[in-house]
């Protein structure tokens, strides 16, 4: 077992998505907005501070010579800066050779010129990867990926876009979804010659329910915490995600109100930041949280067996 001080280790990951990013994945063509940067990240930081968490933070390099103040804080803070591409094009698995190696490319290099750091791992707009996907990934340069969902349940996601996009959005690729759903549970190996470490998003045991923060959106918060306390007794790590619009009030922040077709957006904010917070505290009192590049520098990924996974 991935354990330190008598626990498993849990990575808590964001990705800063900006609103016009989350508004083209529903189809919706906006201009650059920074909301997400001058109310969400700063709430997110003072929360994971306040908590002690060192996250691992999936940023766009479209904005990150704009934003290099933030990341540069959230870099001193202990915090992870990876890739979520350079401009966040949908669906990603799809972009002709040259533009994916430039959008995984350029997002590690500029994103290692702000924050005067290594850039080590890259997840996938839209959790989109295929095995050329994965070849891009090396070619660059990443250590390792974080775009797996292993749920045949992530199977629903481009059809579930395309409904919240009155048909507007393009599909993120059924078959590559399909590929994935029974993939590992558990950090493994992956992409050409097994260079890559992939770290999974956290599925539940024999169900394979997605254990992300939308859940708590959609599902009673019974069966949320009912899947939670399912992978906490599997002992496998847990690699919990959500979004920095967790973090933001569609009325509260004047956020386009186009986005309240979101998951969680409809939400008062201060509901919403007090789930957030309360799922957290829960993780870190039955885990030990690391980020990803730490949990690579220092050994502790290790091969699990067939039937662990």
């Amino acid at each position: 077992m991935i354990a330190v001080a008598g626990k498993s280790v849990a990575y808590v990951s964001v990705d800063i998505d900006t609103v016009d990013s989350h508004l083209a994945g529903y189809g919706i063509v906006r201009p650059a907005c920074d909301r997400v940067y001058r109310a969400g990240v700063p709430r997110l930081l003072e929360l994971l501070d306040r908590l002690g968490i060192r996250a691992t933070l999936f940023v766009i390099a479209r904005d990150a010579e704009a934003q290099a103040g933030l990341w540069r804080e959230a870099s001193a803070l202990g915090h992870e800066i990876a890739s979520h591409s350079l401009t966040h094009p949908l669906p990603f698995a799809s972009l002709p050779r040259s533009d994916l190696d430039r959008e995984l490319r350029d997002s590690r290099e500029r994103l290692e010129q702000v924050v005067g750091e290594p850039v080590l791992g890259f997840r996938a707009p839209g959790w989109d990867v295929s095995a050329g996907t994965l070849e891009a990934v090396v070619r660059a340069g990443y250590r390792y990926d974080a775009s797996l969902v292993p749920s045949p349940v992530f199977m629903a996601s481009p059809v579930l876009r395309f409904v919240l996009s009155l048909g507007a959005a393009r599909g993120l690729g059924l078959r590559r979804a399909l590929r994935g759903a029974f993939g590992k549970r558990t950090p493994h190996l992956t992409g050409p010659g097994r260079a890559l470490v992939e770290f999974p998003a956290a599925v539940s045991p024999v169900m394979r329910l997605p254990f992300t923060h939308t859940l708590w959106y959609l599902a009673p918060a019974s069966a949320c915490r009912r899947t939670f306390r399912r992978i906490h007794r599997s002992g496998v790590p847990l690699s919990y995600t959500f979004h920095a619009v967790d973090l933001l009030g569609l009325e509260e922040d004047g956020v386009d109100r186009r986005m309240s077709r979101h998951p969680g957006m409809r939400w008062p904010l201060r509901p919403k930041l007090r789930l957030l917070e309360d799922v957290l505290r829960e993780i870190v009192s039955r885990y030990q949280v690391t980020t990803y590049a730490k949990s690579l520098n220092g050994g502790a990924v290790t091969s699990w067996r067939a039937d662990q996974a």
